[in-house]
This record gives structure tokens, sequence and C-alpha cells, in this order.
């Protein structure tokens, strides 16, 4: 278990602070401190590398009882490289040599500096990452590398990028092994080419689908072989220390910015898959982040990693900058629940943006646990509370897994690439649809897995899929989720299920294979109706569901039919299939969901869940996930349960089948403990007492009597 915190983003802080900071971090409970290695101030000339002030904070780490994480920047490149490699240049969709500068919140190299599909930028950088590996590999303090910050390669390029001759070889080749050969493209694509020369990426959003969704295919594809050739740097000079790296958002929130495409820093199942864990960065209160989003980002990072470590790589300190600015302040409170909400949901460390306040450009005077928004002190205080918690439990925490979810919902980048190439370079449509049902899924407190589009093996042991904005599902998926309705899943499915195939071409309904496959088709898109909702079910169980984008007609011979929109089409149905049943939903109800809270769908999702044997193993009340979070699992033999509460809750229960307490009394971790238990015919119920800061840690013996 990590509990620790970024420091030094070179130069800052200063040399004649460095002492006293790590005494007071070891003081306020911490065991980890990160450093930023970046590229451009350690190589300030080709082939002379300058360590001294690494060697000398790794030796005062040591001394301070720190243990270290060194995040490796080599997306902050020295100042040399474009005299160095002159045709290395990134290149915009314009066809103009992107001219990299400092970044606005690190001054000490270059962004994005030259491309790395260049052999030369790639040999030096190997250079780079070789050198600090063998640097530190022996180090007794050094537990791990970040090799990746989040996978950020495009800041500041001003442009859609790259479209330099690297990239295009490098691109024409993915393509020729996705295709075979040129006919074979052209056969894909529906074109005639003569020449790999021809083939080009798309030029910019609004442009035929077809070269815009495989481009940004490949930017994820060559995301995840950028972090595999970092980490293989790092591991071929340390083969001792895990290698790890981290997003900026999950790939489920990645739905474009900046010039940048979507999931184009990479899909976090294909990253996490080639390193030895994968995190992600959270700053809640700079990006009004609400307590059920906070949740969904952490579980899609979890759900990335599988068996891996799963961190939470940055989380707010103090009060944020960006800017001239007066921000949220981050209560004591508050961030100690975003701590133990992780360690819940099985994340291993959480490390803190920053120690003290940033001294450089737009990001000053923000994000410092010691910072100056007026409550320092007491996160200070928290901290070294949690810290000796933490320590003292640290094997029964490191051993806890939650339990399997039993709710998937899918995310196919395939369908946010495609909602990207048309919508302006913004896939906030599919974005929400998926994020739609993750929060909702928060809220009704039902536990859920994000499930990639190209892992059919992530299936295994859910009883409930939901398919949000499916228009591109990948045929492996596809056929996978027939097989696993027929054995006995219940599938929801949004509108235009399996309508575009891959490279992002229109299929008529009857060409659908996978709705085909399930007994679904589509009749055709209807304009959205006044009332923008659908009462679906039948008899008295019918719940008012969101609508958004569009209303499909459905054939419903051989359904149930659920739904009927205002012109009389059928808009839902449900339909047995083998064992299984089919759920389909004719419009984009997690999209509307993400718009407004909408308690209809709740209803639906609920008892959709229970229709298909859901049976979470815990509830609590309140039962509202903005207001209450909770998660269990084992540690060994060990029953953990953590809750964690907003401060307007007073009273909080918990109740569960008896065959989970099997008669025990649980004990406290953290919090005022359990009331003794209860019983009834349907099982147990006890009264849980929270810690001043709204967090309860529980633990009982698991076994058999």
């Amino acid at each position: 278990m990590i509990l620790g915190t970024q420091y030094y983003r070179p130069p800052f802080p200063e040399r004649d602070l460095w002492h006293q900071d790590l005494a007071a971090m070891v003081k306020a409970g911490l065991d980890t401190v990160q450093l930023w290695a970046c590229w451009g101030w350690i190589e300030p000339e080709p082939g002379r590398y300058r360590f001294d002030d690494y060697d000398e904070l790794m030796n005062e780490a040591s001394a301070a009882g720190l243990r270290v994480v060194i995040s490796t920047i080599a997306e902050i490149q020295p100042f040399w490289i474009h005299r160095e490699l002159p045709s290395a240049h990134l290149v915009d969709h314009m066809g103009h040599a992107v001219r990299s500068s400092p970044r606005r919140e690190c001054n000490v190299g270059l962004t994005p500096g030259a491309c790395f599909d260049h052999p030369s930028v790639r040999e030096h950088m190997s250079a780079f990452l070789e050198a600090i590996g063998r640097r530190y590999s022996s180090s007794d303090t050094l537990i791990a590398w970040d090799c990746w910050n989040e996978t950020r390669w495009a800041v500041q390029g001003d442009g859609y990028v790259c479209h330099c001759d690297a990239t295009l070889e490098s691109f024409r080749s993915w393509l020729a092994g996705r295709y075979g050969d040129l006919d074979g493209l052209g056969q894909a694509w529906h074109r005639r080419y003569a020449s790999w020369e021809d083939v080009l990426p798309g030029k910019q959003p609004g442009r035929p689908y077809t070269d815009l969704v495989e481009f940004e295919a490949f930017l994820s594809w060559r995301a995840a072989g950028h972090a595999a050739f970092r980490a293989e740097c790092l591991r071929r000079s340390d083969p001792n220390h895990p290698v790890l790296a981290h997003c900026g958002k999950p790939a489920v929130h990645s739905s474009g910015m900046d010039f940048e495409q979507a999931v184009s820093r990479g899909n976090d199942f294909d990253l996490a898959e080639v390193l030895d864990g994968f995190g992600c960065s959270h700053f809640p209160a700079w990006e009004n982040i609400s307590t059920s989003e906070l949740g969904t980002r952490i579980e899609a990072t979890r759900s990335a990693t599988g068996d891996k470590p799963a961190w939470v790589s940055e989380l707010q300190g103090g009060a944020s900058c960006a800017g001239f600015g007066v921000w949220p302040a981050v209560d004591p409170s508050t961030q100690q629940r975003w701590v133990w909400g992780a360690y819940g949901r099985g994340i291993k460390a959480v490390l803190f943006w920053c120690w003290r306040d940033e001294v450089f450009g737009r990001e000053s005077s923000g994000f410092g646990i010691t910072g100056s928004d007026g409550q320092s002190a007491g996160r200070l205080e928290r901290l070294a509370r949690t810290g000796s918690v933490v320590r003292e439990h640290e094997a029964l925490l490191d051993a806890y897994r939650p339990d399997a979810a039993e709710i998937g919902v899918l995310f196919s980048q395939g369908s946010y690439q495609l909602d990207w190439a048309e919508n302006g370079g913004s896939a906030e449509q599919a974005r929400g649809s998926v994020t739609g049902w993750l929060s909702l899924f928060e809220r009704v407190q039902l536990p859920y897995a994000v499930v990639d589009a190209h892992r059919p093996k992530r299936l295994a042991g859910l009883r409930l899929l939901v398919m949000p904005w499916p228009l591109i599902v990948p045929p492996v998926m596809a056929d996978a989720v027939v097989e696993w309705v027929r054995a006995g899943g219940t599938l929801v499915t949004e509108s235009e299920l399996d309508a575009f195939d891959e490279q992002g071409f229109y299929r008529y309904p009857e060409d659908r294979p996978m709705a085909s496959a399930l007994g679904l088709r589509s009749l055709g898109r209807r304009s959205l109706e006044t009332d923008r909702t659908l009462l679906v079910g039948s008899g008295a169980e019918r719940a008012s569901v969101p609508t958004a984008v569009w209303l499909e007609a459905l054939e419903s011979s051989d359904t149930e039919v659920l739904a009927t929109s205002g012109s009389g089409d059928t808009v839902a149905t449900r339909h047995g299939f083998g064992s299984g049943q089919v759920i389909a939903l004719g419009t984009l109800a997690g999209l509307g969901y993400s718009r407004v809270r909408h308690e209809g769908l709740e209803l639906f999702a609920r008892r959709t869940a229970a229709l298909a044997g859901v049976a979470p193993k815990l509830t609590l009340s309140p039962a509202d996930g903005e207001l209450v979070q909770w998660r269990s699992g084992l540690s060994g033999s060990t029953r953990l349960l953590f809750v964690t509460a907003d401060s307007s809750v007073e009273n909080l229960t918990v109740s569960g089948p008896s065959e989970l307490l099997r008669d025990r009394r649980p004990w406290s971790i953290v919090g005022g403990g359990a009331g003794l238990p209860w019983y009834t015919a349907d099982g147990f119920e006890f009264d849980l007492a929270l810690s001043q800061d709204g967090i309860a840690v529980l633990a009982w013996d698991d076994t058999d009597p």
C-alpha cells in the first residue's frame, strides 16, 4: 500500500527546502515521494546526463524513511532536439511542422517535441530511459517507475498530429497488418489505390469517417506500443522494479480535446496490458467532479488493470490554480473520503499532487497539501491519522480485492471515434452515453465493471450487460455477447446496435450481424418527441426513461413491447434468447441521463438488475450513491467493508444476507464501528458509526464458523 505525494518538478521546490519537507511528509503519515525526471532537464546536451539533484533527493528520501516513485517525463524533450534532429518535427493536418515550446506549467524542455515515430528520436529517448534506469536500478529506496505521465504526446501540437513521414509509414504498416495488402485495404475502405503513398490519415473532423476512425484507432494502438517501448527501455537497465504509467482521465471519459482525437492517448485496457499496473489523475474540486463521477473514473481504471495494481497516480492535494483566480479549497474530510473510497475500490497507491503549492506558470499558487487555501492544517492532521491506519493494517489492506461485479457496461472505443469524426472533434455523445450508465450504477449502489469491446473474456461472471451508444461493436465482442446471452445473460442495448462497421460504413438493418443474430431489427430513426421521455415496462412496472438524439422504431413481432412512441412506433422491446434475454431501447437513454439525473431510468436499472439475478452482497441506507459510497471484498479470509458518506448523512444502516455476516460482529479499522447486528427472515442489519470525516472501514472473518 502506498500513501504519498508528488514533490519535485524541476527545479522546484529548491534545494534549501528538501530536508525539512521530506521530514514533514513523514510526520504527516506519508510513506512515498514521487519525483518528476524530465528528459529536457536531465540531458541538457546530447549524451550528458545530470542526476545530481535526483541523487541528493534519493539520499534525503532514504534518510527520512520515504520510498520513491520516479516519473520519467520523456515528453518534456531537450531544447536541442530540433537542432540535432531537424527532420523529426511533428507535422500537423495542414502539413506544417509543429514548432515546439516550453509547456505552460513545466519550462525545462520542449512540448510536444520531436515525433517519437522517428527512429532517431526513439534512439535518444531510449538512451535517456536506459541511463536513468541504470542509475537507480539498485536503489533500496526506489519502489516503482511511472514511465509516462498522463500518456501525453500531442500537448501544444496546435493542430491534429502527427502527419510526418515516420508516422505515415507506421500508419501504413499498421493498415497492411490489418488488411494484408493494398487490395485488402481498398476492399475494406471501398476505394481503389495504386500505391501506399496515396493512403493518408483523415485530415480533420467532419470529413469522411473511414480514414478518420482508422487513424484514431491507429493512434490508440500506437499509444500502447509507445508505453511498451518506454517500459522495455527501463526494464533493460532495471529489471528489479515495476513499471507503470497513468492517464489524465480514463478512456471512457476521453472524448477528445485541444486538437486531440478521441482515445488518442490510448485505451487504458491496452496500456495496462503492456505495463505492470496503471493509474489515473483525479482533481475533483478543480474539475467539479461529483462523488459518482469520481467513482466512475476510479472504477474504470480498476476495470482496465484487471489483476494488476491500480493507482490513483495524482489526487488533488490543495486548492487548484489555473491562472489568476480563486478556486475551491480542498477540505480535509472530503479529501479523506477520496482516499478511503479509492482504497475500497481496490486501489493500491494514492499519490497527491502535490506537497507544496506550485510556483511556476498557470499552476502557481495551487495544489499543495500544505498550500495556502486555509485548510492545510486539517489536511495534514487527517493524513497523519490515515497514514497510521494504513501502516497498522498494511498487509490486510494490500491483500484486499473487491468482490467481482455482476454488471458490465461496454466501452467501444470505435463508437467514440466515430462520434468524434462526425461531431466536430468531440465524442461527447458517446462519452455521455457510457458515463451516464456508469454514474447511474454508482447512484443506485449496484457495483459494476467497465468491459472493453476487444476483451470478450471480461464477460465471464456477468449477469447483466449494458451496451450504450453501440454503433460499432467489434466482431470478436459481438459474437461473444451473442453466446453470452444464449447462455443466460441479460443484455440491455441502446439504439442502432451494430449499425456501422469498424471502418465507419453504415449497414442497412438487415445487414447488421450482431443485431440479426440476437433477433433485433431496426425500422429506422425517428425524431425525438416533445416530452423527451418514454414509459418503459409492462403493466404497473413501467418507468419513465429519458431519450436523447433520436428514437428508433423496432420490429415488434415475437417480442414483448415495452414502449411505444406518440406516433405508435415500437421503441423498446424485450424477448428471450436461448437461456437469456435481450432488452432493446430505441434511444440513447444513458446520454439523456448524463444531462439530467432521471429517477425513472434508475428504477428501470434496479428492476432489470433484479430480473437478471444480480444480488449485491450489501445494501446501505441512505441508498443514494451521491451521498453514500461503499465497496466490499475479501482480504484472505477476512471480509472488509469500506464506506464513505457525505457530511449530511447522520444515520447509516447496513443490511445483507445472513450468510455474509455469519453471526459475527464486525470490528472497526476506521470509524466508530458497528452496532450489534440483528437478524430477520431476510438477513441481518446493523447501524454504522462513521468517523468525523464520514468514513468507516469494517472487518470480519468470512470463514464458516
